[in-house]
Parts: C-alpha cells; structure tokens; sequence
C-alpha cells in the first residue's frame, strides 16, 4: 500500500491552483508546490527555504500590512481577495492552519482571477463613467446661467479624471486663435486661464487633425511616434498629461455642410480611468448642444433690443433704458440725438443697398465714440447717452464723432447735444437734443454744398483705407476642364471682412462702389494681387495656371486703364497668358467707340478677355460680333436649372455649341454643385466647369496648398 506521505505532496504538485506554506511566527517559507515555482518563476533547484513569505511573494522588506495571520484558524479557511503588485495579478485567497510534527502552520491556497476582475473593474468604470455622464446633464439642464452650468459640468469632470483642470477652449476663426473660456482647477491650485488667452491656432493644429479621426484623444499620447504634442505654453504650465474632445458647431451650409470645430473640452494632469476618453465624447456632444441652444435664446432675446442693421440698440432697449434713468439719481447726462441727411434721396436714387450702408457708416462712428449705449430709434434717426460723465470728456467725444463725420463716414448727418449736470430732466434733455439737431438739418438743407460730392470723396477715401488695412481679401476657386479633370485656370473672387469680422460677399459692397463710382480702386487691387500670386508661384518653381480678375465696366471706362494694367502685368513679371479680364455683358453698354478703343488696347497688350455672366437678365448677342472673347462663361441661373427646366437645356447647349462656332470660343458653365448638372454638361460637350462640386472659394494660402500641384479631380 501505498504511503500518505508521498501521495499528498503528488497531488498538490499537480494541482492548478497555487500553495505554499510558511510558519505564522517567523513568516519563513517551508513549502511551495509546482505552481507556485512557476508563478515565481523559479528556476529547477532553485532553493526558496529560509526566504521569508513578505519578501517572496510581495517583493516587501517587512511583513505585509494586509497579512491575515491573526485571522486564520484550524477549523476552517479564511477566504479574502488580493491584488499582487510584484506578479501584476488578482488572487482569490483560501487560509488555513494546519499542524505538521506538532507544530500549527499557514496553508495558502491561491486561484489567479485576474481576467474576471478586470472585467468587473471595466464594467464599473464604464457604469462610473455613464453615472458621470448623467450628472453633467443634470448640471447642464439645472442652471439657467450658462456659466454656472458650465462650470459645474467641469467640477464633475475633474472630479472624475481627480485632475488638475477641467476646461474649454474655443476656437476664433476671425483671428486664428483659440483660447480657454471656462476653467475648473483644484482647490490647491491657481487658475491660469489669463495665461491661455489668443493662443496662436497653429499650436493645436495637428490635435484638430486627430479629432478629425477619432471621438477623443490624449496627449502626449502619440510622442512616441513623432506626431501629436504638448504646445510648449502647456508645458510651461507644468501640464503632462492633456486629455481632449471636439466640440463640433452645429452642420450648415455657411461651412458647406462640412461639420467645424468650435473648440474642444478635456482635463490636464489627470490621474485616474485615464483610458475613459469616450467619457469626454459623451459630454462633448451635450455641451455641443447645450451651448448651441442656450446662444439661439440669447440671439433670440438680444434680437428684440438689437437693431440687426447696426448692432446698436433698438428703440425697445432705448425706451428701456429711458425708464430705468426715471428711476435713477443721476449725476449728469449728455445728450446726443442724429439724424441721417439726404437718406431718403439716395434709397430712391442709388437703390438701398447704398441707404443701408450710409446707415452702417453711421452707427459705426455713434458705436465707437459712445459705445457703452446707443441706440437706432428710427429709420434715419439714432440717439447716443452719456451717463455720469464729465462735461469735457464729452465734448472730447462730440470732436472725435464730428471728425468722423468730416473723415470716415460716408454721408452728412445732423447732430443735437446737450449736457446736463444735477436733478436731470431726462425727457426734457432729449427734447432739447433732438430741437438742436432740427435746427442743424434745416441749415443743412439749406446751404449749397454738394453733399453728393462730398460723399464720393469720403466713401473713396473710406476704400482706399480699407484696402491698405487688409480688411479685402483674394480668394481663387479653380476651373476644371470635364473631360480631363484637370484644372486648366482659376478665377479670382474679392471677400471683404465686416466690421464684426464677417467675410463678406461680393454682392453685399460691389454695387455700393458701383454707385459711388470708386469701384476702380478695389478692381486695380484686385489686378495686383492676382500677378502678385502669380509670381510667387512662378518663383516657389509650380507651373500656374491662368487666373481670371472680374473688372466693372466703370473700371475700364478710365482713360489709360489698359496701359495701367500693363504696366502693373510688366511690373510683376507675369507673362500675358496667365492674366484674363472678366468683362459683363454690361460693356455693351458702353459708348461704341469707347467701346472699340477697349477693344483696341486689349489686343495692343495682349490681354485675354472673357464674357462673364452670360445668360443673366440679358444676353446681348451684338457684343459676340463686335468684340473677340476667348471665353464665354454660363451663368450660374442658366445651370441651376439644368435638370428640370427643358428649355434652359435648349438654351444652354446651343450656347455651348456658338462657342465651338465662334473661333473655338471656351465654354464655361459657372455654379456645379451636384454630379446631374456635370454630366449633362459633359452631354453637350462643355469645356470647362467651376463651383462647389469641385470647390468652394478658397483662400490664396489655401488654394497654392491644395491645387498647387495641379490637382486632378
């Protein structure tokens, strides 16, 4: 028969689950069975006797804080759970003690659970984070104020991340910065948000390439492999670890239906459930949409006392105010009410496009100078109030408006001031102000000046200011050949910046210089610009294509004109075939031997003309014959309506085919933007297309990066 003493030792041996035992009093390890030596990693023959059970299996010098020797007994096993930060494992634990040669010892039997435990841990983390989620709605949705709400919503994130900030940046495109607009820190800690304010949007950029692909990052995540890293101001600032998400504005066409980034929220420094980002995407998203909605009701709310022409006050926030000052006691009160001149004549006379932008020219000396209220209150009337001033920092005002009126603005207006100190009579000053401005009218009406002149003069100086401020800039959209696709030309398209740092379109100013008659000053900038372009490009060693400057008829009804250009074309150094006028039909309009002179001075510089427009409210025929385009481009109305209107069909390619017939004419059609109106087009054979199918208008930068090397759609 076979004896105990060698079958048990055999069985623990070949158990799975690992043991050993030790001595409760000196913790010596006596015994470990296979497992255990290969959990250790103990080499055959390797000897464990006389090594203590902390230093063995916890790689500790002292005995374990968590050692359950007090605990066990002989009766029956203590069970607990353990994480072994030497092995890097989970532990189910079962103590007991046993009696060998009359001596009680500890027996440890262990069964690794490391792969439920994680799995357990994952699921609450994922429930902590969707516990976090919930409560950064609840913080969203239970404060009105905007701030707090936010606010809140980063506490909760800080919290869980236990970071050192919780923020939001976000992005201003007007000035390619992006800044920290809300922050949470610690208590501990300062904050530093002063110091994260218009930082260059090009320290980022390459994290906008990353939320592009992926619903939240962290940084410096991507270091090891040379991409994505820490601007040095973060650094500065002592931050290690930066986790981010997008936060995308809302899709519209104003971004050609492509979504944009508005700004990004995350924490810096964090320290715990690190790999939690999609947390960070969840909130993104309702921060997202919480932000949208709470800036629609204040749009909403600001729109009943903003005047949407000027920006100023509208007259319900001007009566507002007036009953509020009823009810205050004022020290003193200026007075200044306005009133447009000669308003009503040029809307009926140059159209009011031309009135709107008199009323914008005017608010915009009434904003700078008396900037904390003013107010429109009527069609051509505004009212400035100054409130609890001193007499002479308001006459220093009055001076800088009425030179204003005499430098920059682009029409006359009358004014009445009045300045009063002590038991002010509010209705009774305005009253005063506005008898005052009556009087300054009548005088007005009644002296001989040329207003009329005097506003050319001002809005041409007011141009040429513009344009030396950059606040005009060249986009190019490319022109594609559709049977190649390839870009075989580019047309340069003027956007001018607003006072509020809107891009504005062309149709918004170009019929306002058109009327004022000063449109050649931004036509000849815009000819600059262009050979500008082209001679960087030549230089930097592309190949550039042609690039196409619409012009006014105005424009080139100047004497000299052509010559001028030339001389800027020579200037350059740019080679005649790369420059092409646009023209409208509306040359026709012009005297007929002013016209052929034109004509005559085009072909005497070797200048490329192309017919724009053509197709829009009129098509003049006579002007085929009488003048030699290279080029005939379709209006955009005509293409609009190529799938469902027959007859713009007809007319469209029999207009495409008098190119062909005209001494090979190019045909080019304005305004793609779906692939029904480009293959019809190539049905009948069109040479060259443009619009947002293939592009939209892009900035130079912009436009050199992407179709520099002739991209081929």
């Amino acid at each position: 028969m076979v004896e105990k003493e060698k079958i048990y030792p055999l069985i623990v041996d070949e158990s799975e689950n690992i043991a050993y035992i030790s001595d409760p009093e000196t913790y010596e390890v006596i015994y470990l069975n296979q497992a255990m030596r290969e959990t250790l990693d103990l080499a055959l023959g390797e000897d464990y006797k006389g090594r203590y059970c902390y230093d063995l299996f916890q790689n500790r010098k002292t005995p374990c804080p968590f050692c359950t020797n007090d605990r066990i007994t002989k009766e029956r096993f203590y069970t607990w759970k353990h994480y072994n930060e030497k092995l890097g494992k989970y532990f189910k634990l079962r103590d007991k003690l046993v009696e060998i040669d009359g001596k009680d010892y500890r027996l440890e039997i262990c069964v690794d659970i490391t792969d439920s435990e994680v799995h357990n841990k994952d699921l609450e983390r994922q429930l902590s984070a969707e516990e976090t989620v919930v409560q950064c709605i609840h913080a969203l949705s239970g404060n009105e104020d905007m701030d707090v709400a936010i606010h809140s919503l980063l506490e909760i994130i800080g919290g869980f991340y236990r970071a050192e900030h919780a923020f939001i940046y976000e992005c201003n495109y007007s000035e390619n910065t992006v800044s920290n607009t809300y922050e949470w820190h610690r208590k501990d800690l300062m904050s530093r948000k002063e110091k994260l304010q218009d930082i260059p949007m090009e320290y980022v950029a390459q994290w906008k390439e990353h939320f592009e692909e992926e619903e939240a990052v962290c940084f410096p995540k991507y270091c090891e492999e040379g991409e994505a890293r820490l601007p040095e101001i973060l650094q500065g600032l002592g931050v290690r670890r930066h986790m981010a998400a997008p936060i995308w504005e809302e899709t519209s066409e104003k971004y050609g239906g492509e979504k944009k980034i508005a700004g990004f929220i995350g924490v810096d420094n964090p320290t715990k459930d690190i790999e939690q980002v999609s947390l960070l995407h969840s909130v993104a998203f309702f921060v997202s949409n919480d932000i949208y909605k709470r800036r629609m009701i204040y749009k909403l709310k600001d729109l009943s006392h903003v005047d949407a022409l000027t920006g100023l006050g509208n007259r319900n926030s001007y009566l507002e105010k007036i009953e509020d000052l009823k009810a205050a006691h004022l020290k003193s009160l200026g007075v200044v009410f306005v009133d447009i001149n000669g308003l009503k004549y040029a809307n009926d006379h140059f159209g009011h496009p031309y009135g709107d932008e008199m009323i914008r020219s005017v608010a915009q000396g009434i904003r700078r100078y008396f900037p904390e209220y003013s107010y429109r209150i009527g069609g051509d009337e505004f009212i400035a109030l100054y409130i609890d001033g001193t007499k002479e920092e308001f006459e220093e005002r009055l001076d800088g408006l009425r030179d204003y009126a005499e430098d920059e603005c682009i029409c006359d207006f009358s004014m009445g001031v009045n300045f009063g100190r002590g038991n002010v009579n509010i209705e009774e000053q305005i009253g005063y102000s506005d008898s005052m401005m009556y009087v300054e009218k009548q005088v007005y009406y009644g002296s001989v000046l040329d207003g009329r002149r005097l506003q050319h003069k001002a809005l041409a100086r007011k141009l040429v200011r513009d344009i030396e401020a950059g606040r005009f800039e060249i986009y190019l959209q490319p022109k594609i050949n559709l049977e190649t696709g390839a870009m075989v030309g580019a047309e340069a398209l003027m956007r001018r910046e607003g006072e509020d740092g809107e891009i504005l379109l062309p149709d918004k100013f170009i019929s306002l210089y058109e009327t004022e008659g000063v449109i050649q000053y931004l036509d000849c900038y815009a000819f600059e610009e262009v050979c500008k372009l082209l001679q960087e490009w030549i230089k930097s060693g592309g190949t550039p294509v042609p690039v196409s400057v619409n012009f006014s008829r105005l424009s080139l009804m100047g004497s000299r004109v052509v010559n001028r250009l030339a001389e800027i074309r020579e200037r350059y150094e740019v080679p005649p075939e790369l420059l092409v006028i646009e023209v409208t039909e509306s040359v026709s309009q012009m005297e007929p031997r002013a016209l052929k002179g034109l004509m005559e001075d085009f072909e005497k510089y070797k200048f490329v003309v192309s017919l724009d427009d053509y197709g829009y409210q009129y098509s003049n025929l006579a002007i085929l014959i009488n003048m030699n385009f290279v080029e005939l481009k379709l209006d955009k109305s005509l293409v609009d309506d190529l799938k469902s209107n027959p007859k713009a069909r007809i007319v469209v390619e029999n207009s495409i085919d008098m190119c062909r017939r005209l001494n090979q004419v190019i045909s080019t059609a304005e305004g793609i933007e779906n692939e029904d109106q480009l293959n019809i087009l190539k049905e009948f054979h069109c040479d060259v297309g443009q619009g947002y199918f293939f592009s939209e208008p892009l900035p130079r930068e912009v436009f050199l990066e992407k179709f520099g090397g002739h991209h081929v759609f």
